[in-house]
Order: structure tokens, then sequence, then C-alpha cells
């Protein structure tokens, strides 16, 4: 593994951090994920918050996005720490926006959330194949007030 693709890799992250969950840049999710995409993560690409959940191909990653950000629609992801090994990135992130949608089956409250996580992708080819995406879903329920 070069020190060039390592950096890649990284900035790979970054896009999906700043263009596709802080921009809603849709379109972008077909340049950064394979075919075959997978993401484990509380909260299911239909709203439903468990503590795991699979996000399948690129078509749910999107509705995913689409879901958090009608939701809250000031959504803003910091990141706080990136770590580059072989072809995996870890990136330690917070979270923080207004309750304004739907969300998990909870009605729009005007509450603020401020919640923090850990997402681990798995690269192939210069693009995310998998991933495991770690937060409190039950401290984002409390935060919402459910």
């Amino acid at each position: 593994m070069t020190a060039m693709t390592l950096k890649s890799n990284r900035l790979v992250l970054i896009r999906h951090f700043e263009e596709v969950l802080n921009q809603g840049m849709l379109p972008v999710v077909d340049e950064i994920y394979t075919d075959d995409y997978t993401l484990d993560a509380p909260v299911s690409s239909d709203g439903e918050s468990r503590r795991r959940s699979l996000t399948q191909g690129r078509e749910q990653l999107k509705q995913r996005v689409t879901l958090f950000r009608t939701a809250f629609p000031d959504i803003h992801f910091t990141l706080n720490e990136i770590i580059a090994e072989g072809d995996s990135v870890v990136v330690s992130y917070t979270y923080r926006g207004t309750h304004q949608g739907v969300f998990a089956g909870v009605e729009p409250t005007g509450r603020s959330i401020d919640i923090t996580g850990i997402l681990i992708a798995h690269m192939s080819d210069g693009r995310i194949q998998e991933a495991v995406s770690v937060f409190d879903s039950a401290q984002l329920m409390e935060q919402l007030g459910a």
C-alpha cells in the first residue's frame, strides 16, 4: 500500500462526509461507492431505529442519506480523526442537527442532536465497498425525547 493510495482513500472518505452527508450530493454516491456497497449501522435506510441494520447498495444508501437530511435538514458531520491503514479507513465523527422532519417514527420536535460515532470503511479499487458505522442510537432517540 503506497502513501498515495492511503491519501486517496482518506480523500474518498472526506468526500463521503462532506459531499454526500453534509451537502446531500447524491450523484457522488455513484462515484465513490462500489456497486455492492454494504453498510452495517444503527437506523435502517427505511428509518427504523435498531442496534444493527444493513444498508445494501447505492440506492439504499441514497435513501438513508435522504432520510437523515429530511429529518435533520441542517445536519452537519465534523470529522474528528481519520486513520488509514491498508484498505481500511477509520473516521471518528460527530454529527449535529435540528429535528425538523419525521425520524424513526418520531414527529419533528425541533430539538438539537449531538452524536459521536466511528465509521470503519473498507476500500476496493479506490471506492468504499463496505462500512460499519457505530453510534449510540438510544442516545439519539433520547435527545429527540422519544
